[in-house]
Formats: C-alpha cells, structure tokens, sequence
C-alpha cells in the first residue's frame, strides 16, 4: 500500500534506498524509482541515478549491492583479489581465500547490503558464510563468483 508522497531530504532518500536495495532483488534504476513510489517517495530516475553513485552501489549480475563507505575498510572490489575459490554446502558457503586475507573477505561480506548472510566466520584463509537457507547459500555464491569475474559496474552509469 503506498503511503502519500511527501518530500524527503537527500539523506533520508539515500538510506531508504539501501533499506530497499537490502531487502528486494532491485536490478535497474526504474525498479528502484518504483520502490521509492511505493514507500511514498516521488523522485526521478536521474536522481535515482546519483544516489546509486555517491552510495557507490553495484550492480552484480542482475541486482543492486551496496557496501557503506568506512573509511580504512576493504571494499567489495577487493574480492576478486583475495577470493580464491567458493562452494555453497547447503545453507553456508565456504570461500578459501589468499593466506591471510579471509578477515578482510568476511569484514567486507557483513557489511554489503542487499547479500543475504547472517554472518560469516573468518580463519587464516578460509571464510565461512551462514546463510538463511540453501537457495541463499547459492545465489550468494553467485553473486561473490559474478563479483569476482568483474561482472560489476557502478550502478549510477546508464542502463
């Protein structure tokens, strides 16, 4: 149910739009510019566009991730770097990592948005990530290979 449309300031958009992007399979601007629509914000795909950008948002495969900035934190683009190899096992996926890289792997997976896992368990070169069910396990795993095969891009680039 939409709720009326009332003016929000940029903050508030910015952190609606990361609440959205980790709780729907949100893959193009429009999608994201009608989940907006649906909470009751009115704005256009072009500013849509922006956000995406400054929130630096991926688009991996065919679905929006977001890692907040922290400064002197690793980011999702160190992943294809370090990540060596993964396999889903029912409702966990295990990630073998470069020796001593697996801290920096687990830190960056608990912070993406829109990745569904519950938590993860990093050693010297091995991360393992707990995920709700075996689906997530592979769509997960999906998503850190299409990462790490660099089928990314910035989000706020033209669709």
């Amino acid at each position: 149910m939409a709720m009326a449309s009332a003016p929000v300031d940029k903050s508030t958009r910015q952190n609606l739009i990361l609440r959205l992007i980790s709780e729907r399979d949100l893959g193009t601007q429009q999608d994201v510019v009608r989940a907006l629509a649906e909470e009751g914000v009115e704005v256009a795909q072009a500013t849509v566009s922006r956000d995406l950008a400054e929130l630096g948002v991926l688009k991996v495969g065919n679905r929006y991730l977001a890692l907040p900035h922290e400064p002197g934190s690793a980011s999702i683009e160190v992943l294809p770097s370090f990540v060596l190899g993964l396999t889903p096992a029912q409702n966990l996926v295990v990630i073998h990592t470069r020796d001593g890289t697996a801290g920096a792997v687990s830190s960056v997976l608990d912070r993406v948005k829109g990745l569904k896992i519950v938590g993860t368990i990093a050693g010297q070169d091995t991360v393992l990530a707990v995920t709700p069910d075996s689906a997530a396990a592979e769509e997960v795993a999906s998503l850190i290979a299409d990462v790490c095969r660099a089928k990314t891009r910035p989000a706020g680039s033209v669709e």
